[in-house]
């Protein structure tokens, strides 16, 4: 029995209990396990047994050994003092060359410069302003490309700045005062060149300054070019190509006089929705064109003046344009040198569902590739959406690469584009086209074309395995045999092998030493050979890409653009303060990501920033609904994710996500 224990029941004379106890060989750990009825026999009073169990108890936690997290904290404080006799220097001198304790993230510094016009330079814009200097943590690997597009986020928060100017009004780059700066550097990069302690790097923007509308003489007549092409009939294929291909006239449209006959339409007739091709000018807005209807000629509509057009000799009321057609270059042609930037940017009204018949018929015109393309969406039901901005121009582009994926490449993995008998030239060349822009204006790139069919687009030779891409061109069933034939040969089914073989036209019998060179030499057909006419026709185009992307870096650069669960874990951007309820949602999210597939992360990139693709931080904002109108909300032009706090449980958070990420159409009605 302990020494404290014996004195303690002497104090109450229980000496008698004393002897009774250590007979039993029960001490001070044994009385707490005891039933009160047990400890009765020995200790009679109540009083005294609720007191030695109160006692002993206290002493077993006053002599409790140190807890865990007590023990380590004082081994870390003997590291730090370097009481174990070794230095703390010393030892950290074991991490010197460890590459996994190298930084990942690099500090810089952004902020804003405007074009000032009177002064033909570019000024720092202040705080006050929406401007200052911004401190960012970046990933070292970060391209100026992405920075570009975080600035804009900043400055041009859901694409408006602070002074509610629309970032879609202005043409940006990146520059820095320390060293010259190209769109492909990467953080890590431009601090190796400058040698500086603090990168900063400036967002510079400058004004799209409208020209006046370039006036095309009809006769007595002038017509404004317009800016703004609406692309909303299902016929308006063989109307855009007339209208872009004619380029004879400065502005592209060929004018006719042409006099007044029954099938033409009155000044100020009021047009039906398919009516049609009509340039409609007024103070507040750009020039429309509806493209509709099986007619040759244009009516001009100008409301706000009180004399639409000066009288002509013959006094006929109208104009008449006629859309004559141009035949397009072939494919073999060499490259040309870009036109020059357009001063007027050109609006594109895309129906929703068809972006890729609309934009191929838009982009036929090669000049459309100098200029600054903003997109509008026009929905089903006829109305326009308020959406505007670069989210919704990712948006289009997105879903235009999606549906050229399904209607125009062969593939699972890995696309590559088959000849159609209604794509010719024109129409592939369109498509480079949609290619460049998207790359120069929304970092957008097709990273499921197969490697070895950009390399040759892009560079004129290739360097990538044509074995590899091939297995990811085949279905996943046929690659898990070819798989196991390269590894094993004598186990696979040679009629399953030959079968495989014989859909992909092979013309020998592989044997265990042939079968890799087979399987290259018919990579080499279906992803090069197959497709070299679109080759041809897409390398004029797109040289300018294969100038800011070197050949070395594709493969590198189109993994990085895709997503997985915890490449798109490191984009979510949280507040700095959560609350319990906010922490929980961010749970939830956190989860939903880590569980669905490579299918829904491409859908989720797409709702919160327009891209399927990895590109800018997504910036999440917690806010408030009732049950009923709770609901996830995105911004695309600034990548904001908005999440509501009212969940009762994580499968409450997947299903409203699983319902949005599975719908059809997503209305962009942010402007």
């Amino acid at each position: 029995m302990d020494t404290q224990l014996r004195e303690f029941l002497m104090e109450r004379k229980l000496e008698d209990v004393i002897q009774k106890l250590e007979d039993e060989n029960i001490d001070e750990t044994v009385i707490p396990l005891m039933t009160d009825s047990d400890l009765a026999k020995y200790i009679p009073k109540v009083g005294d047994r609720v007191s030695t169990v109160a006692f002993c108890r206290q002493a077993a936690l006053s002599q409790k050994s140190p807890s865990r997290k007590e023990s380590i904290l004082s081994k870390l404080r003997q590291r730090l003092s370097g009481a174990d006799g070794m230095p703390p220097k010393k030892k950290l001198s074991q991490w010197a060359g460890n590459t996994n304790a190298k930084r990942k993230l690099r500090r810089i510094e952004v902020g804003w410069m405007d074009f000032d016009e009177e002064e033909e330079r570019y000024k720092q814009v202040r705080a006050v302003s929406g401007g200052g200097t911004r401190h960012l943590s970046i990933d070292k690997d970060e391209t100026v490309a992405n920075i570009k597009g975080i600035a804009e986020n900043l400055f041009f928060p859901e694409g408006q700045s602070k002074k509610n100017k629309s970032l879609s009004h202005y043409s940006t780059h990146i520059e820095s005062s320390q060293i010259h700066v190209e769109v492909s550097n990467t953080v890590d990069e431009l601090y190796s060149q400058s040698k500086v302690r603090m990168l900063r790097l400036y967002l510079c923007t400058k004004k799209t300054t409208r020209q006046q509308p370039s006036r095309v003489e009809a006769g007595d007549h002038e017509i404004s070019q317009p800016s703004v092409v609406d692309l909303t009939d299902n016929e308006q294929s063989q109307a855009i190509e007339d209208l872009f291909r004619n380029s004879e006239s400065p502005n592209h449209y060929g004018i006719n006089d042409g006099a007044s006959t029954s099938d033409n339409l009155e000044l100020n007739d009021t047009l039906p929705w398919d009516g049609l091709l009509t340039l409609d000018e007024s103070k507040d807005s750009d020039a429309i064109i509806i493209i509709s209807g099986d007619v040759s000629y244009v009516t001009v509509d100008e409301p706000n003046l009180e004399t639409p057009f000066p009288e002509k000799e013959d006094d006929a009321p109208h104009q008449t344009v006629d859309l004559s057609p141009v035949l397009a270059g072939e494919a073999g042609v060499p490259a040309q040198a870009l036109p020059e930037p357009l001063s007027c940017p050109v609006t594109l009204i895309i129906r929703r569902g068809h972006c890729l018949t609309d934009l191929i018929s838009a982009f036929k015109d090669p000049k459309i590739i100098a200029s600054e393309v903003n997109i509008k969406m026009h929905l089903p039901n006829g109305e326009l959406e308020q959406g505007e901005g670069n989210g919704v121009l990712r948006d289009c582009l997105t879903e235009f690469w999606m549906d050229f994926y399904d209607s125009c490449t062969l593939g699972v993995e890995v696309k590559v584009p088959f000849i159609r008998h209604d794509f010719q030239c024109e129409e592939w060349q369109a498509v480079a086209r949609v290619f460049v822009v998207g790359w120069k204006q929304a970092g957008y790139f097709p990273v499921k074309l197969a490697i070895p069919f950009l390399e040759e687009v892009l560079y004129g030779s290739t360097t990538s395995s044509f074995k590899d891409s091939f297995l990811l061109y085949v279905s996943q069933e046929e690659r898990s045999v070819l798989l196991k034939a390269l590894e094993d040969f004598n186990s696979v089914d040679t009629d399953e092998l030959l079968d495989i073989l014989d859909a992909h036209e092979c013309k020998q019998v592989p044997t265990k030493d042939t079968l890799l060179p087979v399987l290259a030499q018919i990579g080499h057909k279906v992803i090069v050979q197959a497709p070299m006419y679109v080759i041809k026709c897409w390398r004029p185009v797109v040289g300018s890409v294969a100038g800011l992307l070197p050949q070395e870096g594709l493969h590198h650069f189109i993994t990085q653009k895709k997503p997985t669960a915890k490449t798109v874990k490191g984009l979510l951007n949280f507040p700095e303060e959560m609350t319990a309820a906010q922490s929980t949602v961010s749970r939830y999210l956190k989860r939903y990501i880590g569980e669905i597939d490579c299918n829904h992360l491409q859908l989720f990139l797409r709702f919160c920033t327009g891209s399927d693709l990895l590109d800018n931080v997504i910036l999440i904002e917690f806010i408030e609904t009732t049950d009923f109108l709770r609901r996830p909300q995105s911004h695309t032009c600034g990548c904001v994710l908005k999440l509501p706090i009212g969940y009762n449980s994580y499968p409450d958070f997947r299903s409203e996500f699983n319902n949005i990420l599975t719908s059809s159409m997503w209305v962009m009605d942010v402007v």
